[in-house]
């Protein structure tokens, strides 16, 4: 999906795997960009393809496989928040929606102009992606807040008043694509408010109705969609770029995958590797191949 040629592109392949993803009935637990490819059409349009459906389970085997952490698996960088936080929690629907988030607006940021650049790009991608810590009382690795952070209060996504920081903006012709994140992150606000208990129940309540658009995939679908079909954007415009990560913000560090696999050993030891070393390059080479 790194190779697209622009914006638009991006948004399509994107609309076309989570169709795709929608009829199979199979939760992916790996949703990241080195898992979609996509095939190129003359008129400058595109068809994305999801693949690596080799830890895929069906969504009926939530019931019976519970919260076993053995049964975890995905790419670090690309997992929800709450699978970070908590390395126990079952694998759902809505963990692999929204993964397809984070593929999205790490994909994006790499490759598209925006107003986060340079070395403050390259620190916002190793803070928010690659972050985590080991937890003693979990015997495992987990990761920060800098996602919940952003889902939660639009950190990063909306102005932050006290911070006195601006929200991150993709350049013209990009209003589809700030749209489209809004917009997903406004949904994922709004699964994870309806579904804290702690919170007062009328704004629970006020959440409800938004929240149970994350009950199937349909909802994501259209926001994908609507952003594509946009007559703000035209699919013959290449507004996709090279180097917008400054090799200056590029630390070194494993050239693993960071990924959790079923039952593996290579998962405590790529995490291990992580805590002394940056994923970030890992990431990258990935994303250029």
């Amino acid at each position: 999906m790194s190779a697209s040629h622009s914006q638009c592109a991006i948004v399509k392949i994107m609309h076309d795997v989570l169709i795709a993803y929608s009829k199979v009935g199979m939760l992916d637990r790996d949703f990241s960009p080195r898992n979609i490819l996509f095939v190129p059409h003359g008129n400058g349009d595109v068809h994305g393809i999801l693949i690596n459906w080799d830890q895929c389970r069906r969504v009926e085997t939530l019931d019976t496989e519970g919260a076993r952490r053995r049964g975890r698996t995905g790419t670090w960088q690309f997992l929800s928040y709450q699978l970070l936080i908590n390395p126990y929690k079952a694998h759902t629907l809505q963990d692999d929606l929204q993964s397809s988030f984070w593929t999205l607006l790490y994909t994006a940021l790499k490759f598209i102009p925006s107003s986060l650049s340079g070395m403050r790009l390259a620190n916002m991608l190793k803070t928010v992606f690659d972050e985590s810590r080991w937890d003693d009382d979990q015997g495992s690795y987990v990761g920060e807040n800098e996602k919940l952070k952003i889902i939660m209060h639009g950190n990063y996504i909306k102005p932050n008043s006290i911070a006195g920081t601006p929200p991150i903006i993709f350049r013209d012709p990009a209003t589809p694509l700030n749209d489209l994140v809004q917009s997903l992150l406004f949904l994922f606000q709004d699964w994870d408010t309806y579904h804290i208990m702690a919170l007062r129940e009328t704004r629970r309540l006020d959440a409800k109705a938004e929240a149970e658009k994350l009950l199937t995939s349909e909802a994501i679908i259209q926001l994908f969609k609507e952003a594509y079909t946009s007559p703000d954007w035209s699919h013959e415009i290449a507004d996709r770029q090279e180097g917008l990560v400054s090799e200056e913000g590029r630390p070194g560090g494993s050239s693993s995958k960071r990924v959790v696999t079923e039952g593996s050993e290579q998962r405590r030891n790529t995490q291990r590797k992580s805590r002394t070393s940056d994923a970030t390059s890992a990431r990258l080479e990935i994303l250029d191949q």
